[in-house]
């Protein structure tokens, strides 16, 4: 007995593969933004009643933008995802996000110079923490569907397939993140 297979609806593909892009954009925007305050100490301001010592350097405001899109691309992406039985993001986006952000956290602490900056390492290894437990989820889900054929929701192996085109968008976005962001700060 084979199974049918059925025809993914194009409007929500479209969606799901608009989202991974944004994703990896978006991601990429708030690493570099992250890492543009960082390099002035961490903390910066621009105009209003408030002047401070410490000028905001270019790219800092993409975070601005950066995490609100990436929670909205990251829920629409999702929803279409479960509904044409394609792996979820909202897992790899938490692991992403925290990751790299706890990524910028541990290497500004250890290259600081006069030595460790003791606040940011404890900010990078609690970030770190914060991505662990999505990255256990993704190697054991990833671990059963090697195992069995299937996917942890029971999905077909086919979820290799749609792993490579996340990967795939997903690096497309994080490349035009880059650009965009270098080009306009």
């Amino acid at each position: 007995m084979s199974e049918t297979q059925t025809a993914v609806p194009a409007g929500r593909l479209a969606v799901l593969l608009v989202s991974v892009l944004l994703m990896g954009l978006t991601l990429t925007w708030a690493f570099f933004s992250m890492r543009a305050v960082m390099a002035v100490g961490g903390s910066c301001a621009d105009g209003g009643p408030y002047v401070s010592a410490q000028p905001c350097p270019g790219g800092a405001g993409f975070i601005g933008v950066a995490i609100p899109v990436l929670i909205l691309a990251t829920f629409a992406g999702t929803v279409s995802a479960i509904s044409i039985k394609a792996p979820n993001l909202l897992v790899p986006m938490w692991t992403l996000l925290f990751g790299s952000l706890g990524w910028n956290f541990l290497e500004s602490a250890i290259t600081w110079p006069g030595g460790v900056d003791p606040g940011w390492l404890i900010c990078g290894i609690v970030f770190e923490l914060m991505a662990l437990p999505g990255l256990i989820v993704i190697i054991i889900s990833r671990g059963s569907m090697w195992t069995t054929g299937q996917g942890a929701e029971g999905r077909p192996a086919d979820s290799v397939l749609w792993w490579g085109i996340y990967l795939a968008v997903g690096t497309v976005g994080a490349a035009l993140g880059a650009w965009s962001f270098y080009s306009w700060r």
